[in-house]
């Protein structure tokens, strides 16, 4: 299906106040290609919340368990784990206690994963909400965020539900007159990430109020796609696939590291010091982002066989891990009067060598996974050695 050039995902980058509406382009510049593991397990996760809710939905009996998807393939290749059915399986109640409160269990008012078109942001605003019930009779609209990762998405404000929020109150034809007295509960659902107001948070607001909102969003569209896009630095610089060329982020950690270079005086203010304190804290992060996007431009252009002089790229070795079942692992302690149980599993191969396993039975036992590759700073020492040899 692709992906909108206006991504509601992305909507707190380019369309929030302030945003950064100059990462439109670049994320058209300098596509990511390669899909992180983390992203893929967030796909397979999202399988298995659709697939209950949909079990739900034709008034299936509800007796899923871990056991029914661990160790089968999803969509994407990726295996289901028990953490993804735990994960997904949290967001999918969440849903299904609001069907049942709605009695909402199908038609145009219960929606799947179901693309929605965004005109009122722009023409080519789309995206693929993971799940939203209209109540018509309640004069509620439900929209749900399922987030797998670990990194804390706020409910209030959210602007990927903003986003989407546009398009559907159009869907429903929710006009200017229903918008007033329609509430909306966006709720953020993220089982595996810590949170004060616990893994399932709501923002609960008047559709009308939103309008200020789609107002915002609807500029910085625009602003997007046209000339006169403003680049912006900020912690969303993190995944920027174009942060190495991006004259806003260069500017920004180059100039905060002269800031942070120039002496001070030993004694500050507490003013200063709070001053001195962010500065330093923003330029880390900043420089972080550089440091990252220069790493991924450097290790690409190593791969296809350019030298980058002064750097290298190096096989990543994971920890050792045993390749074999538990069970042969045990019994090979208790072959050797060594006990090599630690539940729920055994322990490791490091723990069994310093019990006095020979490293060559170890070694046959047990791997180095692994992990993908590295860019590391090259002398040219590695290549002298080789040439010597």
């Amino acid at each position: 299906m692709g992906h909108s050039i206006l991504p509601p995902s992305s909507a707190h980058i380019w369309g929030k106040p302030d945003g950064c509406t100059g990462w439109v382009q670049m994320s058209q510049t300098y596509p990511d290609d390669e899909e992180s593991q983390a992203s893929r397990e967030g796909t397979a996760a999202h399988d298995i919340g659709a697939q209950l809710i949909t079990d739900a939905k034709t008034n299936r009996v509800q007796n899923h368990s871990a056991s029914d998807w661990v160790g089968i393939t999803a969509s994407n290749g990726v295996l289901f784990t028990e953490e993804m059915f735990d994960s997904a399986k949290e967001y999918a109640d969440d849903v299904i206690t609001v069907m049942r409160k709605t009695g909402i269990f199908g038609g145009e008012h219960l929606r799947i994963e179901q693309r929605v078109e965004i005109p009122k942001v722009h023409e080519i605003n789309w995206g693929t909400p993971d799940c939203s019930i209209y109540h018509a009779a309640g004069n509620a609209l439900y929209l749900w965020d399922y987030k797998h990762g670990f990194e804390v998405v706020e409910a209030f404000e959210n602007w990927q539900g903003i986003d989407y929020l546009a398009g559907l109150l159009d869907l429903h034809g929710i006009d200017g007159h229903t918008d007033q007295r329609t509430k909306v509960y966006l709720r953020i659902a993220q089982p595996r990430a810590f949170h004060r107001e616990g893994t399932i948070r709501e923002w609960v607001i008047t559709a009308s109020d939103l309008r200020a909102y789609f107002n915002t969003l609807n500029a910085n569209a625009h602003e997007a796609l046209s000339p006169n896009a403003k680049f912006r630095t900020g912690s969303h610089c993190k995944h920027c696939t174009g942060r190495q060329a991006c004259p806003a982020a260069l500017k920004a950690g180059l100039g905060m590291y002269e800031a942070v270079s120039k002496p001070v005086p030993v004694e500050l203010s507490p003013d200063a010091l709070g001053l001195q304190l962010s500065i330093v804290k923003r330029a880390r992060k900043q420089l972080e982002y550089l440091e990252s996007g220069f790493e991924t431009q450097a290790s690409a252009l190593i791969k296809k066989g350019t030298m980058v002089p002064g750097w290298s790229v190096e096989q990543k070795i994971g920890r050792q891990k045993w390749d074999k079942p538990v069970e042969e692992v045990i019994a090979l302690g208790d072959m050797l009067n060594l006990d090599l149980r630690k539940a729920p599993d055994a322990i490791t191969p490091i723990q069994a060598k310093k019990l006095g396993i020979d490293d060559a039975v170890i070694m046959a036992y047990s791997t180095h996974p692994r992990t993908g590759l590295e860019i590391v700073p090259d002398n040219g020492n590695k290549a002298k050695q080789v040439f010597k040899k």
